[in-house]
């Protein structure tokens, strides 16, 4: 996801007309806040809420004034699009990818080419005077679907390069205009109007992204900001004073704090259980700083314990072997690898090249197998003489699971079919679709205002897991748990089974208008109890007792931030959550991202 921005431009230069027809607007459409600047070069610029992408701000402001508006979008880094208004009417369209979200009918397609020539008028007030048709014409030319191609590759050097932690000398040496294209459209297109502070939103400018605003102090906040200011500081405190009851009462044993930022993108944590009941933690998008994982275990109130190991750069996955002898660790972001340690020596086994990033792990319970995965391959690693086995060739998935009894390995493909491969073999056994969703069902619990917005036509596999003795197959379905029986998912053709015991996820709504999502992120077992704990959107922690089937919440984390990640101790007695707070905010600083250890003990 690019950048996400949209801003109006105005000419004129009485500022207080402008901000009463904001004011005015401001009441009618009350989701709405808007940010307006001084005159700057003969604009006056205004930046609506929700990341200046509702159409309808900028017809509402041209019905009440009949001079030049121009309406400036980035989508997502993907296209470029503008609205230009006169007289108040819509005088011209342009998208740099009209057909972006499919296919339209050409008439329409044509609508959104631009027409450079409408614009002479305004080019005769602009100071100038060099600037022609010709010139905006040339910023409209769209590039070649070959040359857009080459542009792409070139892109995913530049992230590449962000990931990476490059600073900034080595990426401005990179061909950022050309790869970047709808952004730079974007940045052309307002520079030969003399647009000042175009390049942001009200999203960006309130998360303090301000330093480059020309006359930024002078800009004024419509609705008075005190009002929302006064609001989010009581849902802050509100959300604090939860957390110390909870920590008060031995509920919240610790949280984790997050190192410092550096380079581009937000660090984000990799956990995983070791073999004493605490855990491993570490952070990722650190760029090409030595990596630094931390052991947490009781008690708590401890300085955790800095493990001393060698790990390679761009770590995404981790996990510890059932002894807790070996850690993998899967690599991302152009380290397309997965590597092996000796945890008691501190060393570096083996480096086990892949295609992509790898993005699965997991141990044989006789430690005598690592099974690594990226797209398109798995790949079987020896511990024991540290030679690969075997590459098992597979679709587009990234979720594997092993059988207690080691023979069997499951990947899923597609997200909505179940590969099931013979280890001793190294051959697929067999496919098996998820259940299918119904689209007339759905599409009448949307109108009802109680299904998620998006339909899928199978149920996606989020997390696979076996219970210890192999009997039931757990999974983490992207809407919900499912509990099979191994027994018949081995002897199912073609499809699943039903599951034995279920729930469901729970339908989020956020924005305005209302988005609906359900999604659970992270399962893990407790085989003492038969419980299967979920977490999700929802910001909850439930457990689902699989003797029963009865399911109920646990934990409701202050805030209800998404909750990406559960891992339970080994012992039992703690669980470790990552949870994102605000995650439909598009914001450019870092992501207000949570690292907590619980007291599973005292919920269950």
């Amino acid at each position: 996801m690019g950048r996400y921005y949209g801003s109006i431009h105005i000419r004129s230069t009485d500022t207080e007309q402008i901000i009463e027809i904001i004011k005015h607007l401001s009441i009618q459409e009350k989701k709405l806040k808007f940010l307006i600047s001084p005159c700057i070069n003969g604009w006056i610029s205004v930046y609506a809420s929700e990341n200046g992408q509702d159409p309808t701000v900028a017809r509402a402001i041209a019905q009440q004034f009949p001079g030049h508006i121009l309406n400036l979008s980035l989508y997502h880094d993907d296209f470029f699009y503008y609205e230009y208004y006169r007289n108040h009417q819509l005088i011209d369209q342009y998208s740099s990818d009209p057909e972006y979200f499919g296919d339209i009918p050409q008439e329409e397609s044509e609508k959104l080419r631009g027409q450079p020539e409408v614009f002479a008028d305004l080019l005769t007030e602009l100071p100038n005077q060099d600037i022609t048709i010709a010139h905006i014409a040339e910023v409209l030319t769209v590039s070649s679907q070959e040359e857009w191609e080459e542009l792409t590759q070139r892109s995913l050097e530049i992230w590449r390069q962000l990931e990476v932690g490059a600073n900034s000398d080595d990426i401005s040496e990179l061909p950022y205009d050309e790869v970047f294209e709808a952004a730079s459209k974007f940045y052309w297109f307002a520079k030969l109007f003399n647009v000042k502070n175009a390049e942001t939103c009200y999203e960006y400018l309130q998360d303090e992204d301000n330093e480059e605003i020309e006359r930024w102090s002078e800009f004024v906040h419509i609705p008075d900001p005190a009002i929302e200011l006064a609001r989010q500081q009581r849902e802050k405190a509100k959300i604090d004073d939860a957390f110390t009851t909870l920590k008060k009462a031995g509920i919240l044993l610790l949280t984790v704090p997050s190192p410092p930022q550096s380079g581009y993108f937000p660090n984000t944590p990799i956990s995983t259980p070791d073999n004493v009941g605490g855990f491993f933690i570490s952070w990722s998008g650190l760029g090409n700083q030595p990596l630094e994982m931390k052991q947490y275990t009781a008690p708590w109130n401890n300085e955790p314990v800095n493990i001393d190991l060698p790990i390679e750069e761009n770590p995404y996955v981790m996990q510890v072997s059932p002894s807790g002898k070996f850690l993998a660790v899967g690599h991302a972001s152009g380290s397309w690898q997965a590597t092996l340690y000796d945890l008691e020596n501190k060393q570096l086994l083996q480096i086990i090249p892949h295609i992509r990033a790898t993005n699965g792990l997991q141990f044989t319970p006789n430690e005598e197998i690592l099974i690594s995965r990226s797209e398109g391959e798995i790949i079987v690693t020896s511990i024991k003489n540290l030679e690969q086995i075997a590459i098992i060739k597979i679709g587009h998935g990234s979720k594997i699971a092993i059988h207690p009894n080691g023979r069997y390995l499951l990947a899923d493909e597609g997200g909505s079919k179940l590969a099931i491969i013979d280890l001793n073999t190294q051959k697929v056994v067999k496919f098996l679709e998820t259940a299918a969703f119904d689209m007339a069902a759905w599409m009448a619990s949307v109108q009802r205002g109680e299904g998620v917005n998006s339909f899928d036509p199978n149920e996606m596999i989020v997390k696979m897991d076996f219970s210890p003795d192999g009997n039931w197959l757990l999974c983490a379905m992207g809407q919900g748990v499912r509990v099979f029986e191994w027994n018949e998912v081995l002897s199912s053709q073609r499809k699943l089974p039903l599951s034995i015991v279920s729930t469901s996820s729970e339908v989020v709504t956020f924005d305005d208008p209302p988005n609906r999502m359900a999604r659970t992120y992270d399962i893990a077992f407790d085989w003492q109890r038969n419980i299967l704990l979920s977490c999700g959107l929802e910001g909850k922690v439930k457990s689902l007792d699989i003797a029963t089937g009865e399911s109920k919440v646990l934990l409701e984390l202050p805030g209800r931030p998404a909750t990406i990640q559960l891992d339970l101790s080994r012992d039992l007695t703690t669980f470790c959550t990552y949870s994102i707070l605000d995650m439909f905010e598009r914001r450019r600083k870092q992501e207000k991202i949570l690292v907590q250890i619980w007291n599973y003990s005292a919920l269950v």
